[in-house]
């Protein structure tokens, strides 16, 4: 059955929290298009071995704090990932509305030291209209020459969006709260069922290699960001220097990152904090002192060329493979 039939057959309005979660569990049984984000501690192994089992309970606390902030209740009440997001009003997606809590329902799963964040797209929660409007001179479009995608992405892509925002928040708070993550997003049709906590899909392996493949704290996109990506170029900046030379796991990287540094720039809650000084407080193993200094050489990239797109060269481009070697060029000559 098309996926796109199958949710738009599901969709219907939910009157209790008892009826979201039901229909979460049918909708889990079978595969479907996810988003993932597959989140790591940096060191962690090093970690259990120098510290005390107290110190290792107040951090699982304290991760498990910021990310359960971050989990959208069933009714849709109490959560904390709600962003305001564009949504196209014209063809070319460079002329948007403003949606406020328009959020698809965040779930989440842990072990170990691993926390993976995750969101479907068949049901989303109702967005609050905004009067402001958001213009993207240079929008990425879906479904460009050369690539697989499923449309639900395009007809749901500020659920996506918020999802980002998701991912975004938990990292930079995680930062906040003195906590390396290393991350990595994908989007695929997977298995992600909670009740029997069985996982499984392209998407998530994808997301599992890619995210040791960085030698730096920080969160990048798979390679099915050619297929699912962000349309606005201010979740997203090309870059390179994040991905191990020589790590045959690089190839399930793309070469962008999610810039969660213009994220935390952006944000209020953290106008009183410098992002340096939070990485460096983090930086106290020799051993993974290149990973902190890479995340500030990013940070910096990002603030240095936060109109990057503005550069590119938009000539004759349809195809995002052609996309990709332009970007690279374009991070190649900021060198």
């Amino acid at each position: 059955m098309d996926n796109t039939k199958k949710s738009q057959s599901i969709k219907q309005p939910i009157k209790s929290m008892d009826e979201m979660e039901k229909a979460l569990k049918e909708v889990e049984e079978q595969e479907q298009l996810y988003s993932i984000a597959f989140f790591d501690i940096l060191g962690f192994s090093n970690f259990v071995e120098n510290n005390g089992s107290q110190v290792i309970l107040n951090l699982y606390n304290n991760l498990l704090d910021i990310i359960h902030k971050q989990q959208s209740m069933p009714d849709g009440r109490a959560s904390e990932a709600g962003q305001v997001v564009p949504a196209p009003a014209s063809p070319d997606w460079k002329y948007n509305h403003l949606i406020a809590n328009a959020n698809g329902f965040v779930r989440v799963c842990h072990f170990s030291d691993t926390f993976i964040i995750y969101v479907n797209y068949m049901f989303a929660k109702q967005g609050f209209w905004l009067r402001d409007t958001k213009y993207e001179p240079h929008p990425l479009l879906l479904g460009e020459k050369g690539t697989l995608f499923n449309r639900l992405i395009c007809t749901e892509h500020p659920v996506y969006l918020s999802f980002l925002q998701t991912c975004m928040e938990f990292f930079c708070q995680a930062i906040a709260a003195g906590i390396p993550l290393r991350g990595c997003i994908s989007t695929g049709m997977a298995l992600m069922n909670q009740d029997k906590s069985i996982y499984f899909g392209r998407p998530l392996i994808e997301a599992a290699r890619g995210e040791p493949a960085q030698n730096s704290i920080g969160v990048a996109y798979g390679k099915s960001f050619g297929n699912y990506h962000p349309v606005y170029n201010d979740y997203f900046i090309p870059y390179l220097d994040h991905i191990k030379e020589n790590d045959p796991r690089a190839s399930f990287l793309s070469p962008m990152a999610l810039d969660w540094p213009r994220f935390w720039r952006k944000a209020s809650a953290y106008k009183d904090l410098n992002l340096k000084d939070c990485i460096n407080k983090m930086n106290i193993d020799p051993a993974f002192s290149v990973y902190y200094d890479n995340a500030i050489r990013f940070a910096e990239f990002s603030e240095k060329h936060e109109n990057w797109a503005d550069e590119i060269n938009y000539e004759g481009l349809d195809d995002i493979r052609i996309y990709y070697e332009r970007v690279k060029e374009w991070v190649k000559s900021t060198k």
